[in-house]
């Protein structure tokens, strides 16, 4: 399959801690080594040596519609992780130009509201190119998505030597995926470890047709990775697949594909109305290249509510019992995932 590397010059916002991925200069190409580095010139904080990293995915739902989000309580809980990977955000959080088709957006209050609040807590972000849908993009609605990620850009940087981009050309109504993966490579600030990570939202749905179609993504997502002709096969996938059980994954391990969540553990917050609900929608894929960095008994389940409610020690707490539609407006209907990965011990 044709691969494409899509260029993302790195815009200082300012002198201390924030950087983002600039939307108006970027290309299509074929994948290949830049001949220039798109990096900053010098970083924007101070690096850090950090043996071990810590690395979260929240599916946020509807990030950038609902006007109550509590962004700063969001912020607080994810402050402890060094690169956050965000699924469901619906509006952009910048104004820029499509490169597909050249037409220009513009911010969304809820987006920025949300990224100002992460950028405060010291995080950097990469933005996705474009949004991808199912069956249409260029919209501020949930039928797309935008994918962004937080990081530390004292420990670790983007890395535009190496593949990074959509998965696919098709951003909307893509035969291969409901929404097209996100590649991000990043590498530790001292260059002697480097990893991928690929953000995803699967088809969600537990219908023979839903669970045909995730079973096809997952199929064409570990197909892409096999694929990849770079010496460090690093690659994590990690996001909403929304799995409803082992028996959709499992068979990968003889592919020595393995979810980090094999046992299952509930990622939606309906598990806070009553148990049965739960759902495993959340995973963190990761193979046999990966298996020495990843810390596979790190793996948790961030209890969410547990967070929140900490937060407010010593006042009165307004999220419990559990109401479903205002916790999800508020924060989330998912929880976030976390594990750790140990840099500079790149073995492949």
């Amino acid at each position: 399959m044709r691969q494409f590397l899509l260029v993302l010059p790195i815009i200082l916002f300012s002198e201390c801690t924030s950087s983002q991925i600039d939307l108006k200069n970027e290309k299509t190409l074929d994948k290949q080594p830049l001949e220039n580095e798109v990096e900053a010139k010098k970083p924007l904080s101070n690096p850090v040596k950090k043996d071990t990293i810590s690395i979260c995915s929240f599916n946020i739902q509807f990030l950038g519609h609902f006007k109550a989000r509590d962004n700063n309580t969001l912020s607080k809980i994810l402050k402890p992780y060094d690169i956050v990977v965000i699924q469901e955000m619906v509006a952009p959080p910048v104004s820029g130009t499509f490169p597909s088709n050249g037409q220009r957006y513009k911010s969304d209050l809820e987006s920025k509201a949300f990224v100002d609040a992460m950028q405060e807590q010291g995080f950097s972000f990469w933005l996705s190119a474009e949004d991808t849908g199912p069956t249409k993009n260029h919209v501020n609605s949930s039928a797309s998505e935008w994918w962004i990620t937080f990081y530390r850009d004292a420990i670790v940087v983007p890395d535009s030597s190496r593949y990074y981009g959509f998965l696919d050309t098709a951003l909307a109504g893509s035969l291969l995926y409901e929404r097209v993966p996100f590649c991000l490579p990043f590498k530790s600030i001292d260059g002697r470890s480097t990893f991928s990570l690929i953000s995803l939202h699967l088809k969600p749905g537990n219908g023979v047709a839903d669970r045909t179609r995730r079973a096809e993504e997952l199929k064409t997502l570990f197909g892409w990775g096999a694929k990849q002709q770079e010496k460090n096969k690093d690659f994590i996938y990690l996001g909403d697949c929304n799995i409803y059980k082992e028996g959709e994954f499992i068979e990968y391990e003889k592919q020595a594909i393995y979810s980090l969540n094999k046992q299952c553990f509930s990622t939606n917050t309906k598990l806070y109305e009553d148990p049965k609900k739960g759902k495993p929608y959340d995973h963190v894929f990761y193979t046999n290249s990966t298996e020495d960095e990843i810390i596979k008994k790190s793996f948790k389940v961030v209890d969410l509510m547990k967070e929140i409610r900490t937060l407010y020690e010593g006042e009165s707490f307004p999220y419990a019992p559990y109401e479903h539609n205002l916790f999800r407006t508020k924060f989330s209907d998912h929880v976030p995932i976390a594990f750790k990965y140990i840099l500079g011990k790149d073995t492949d």
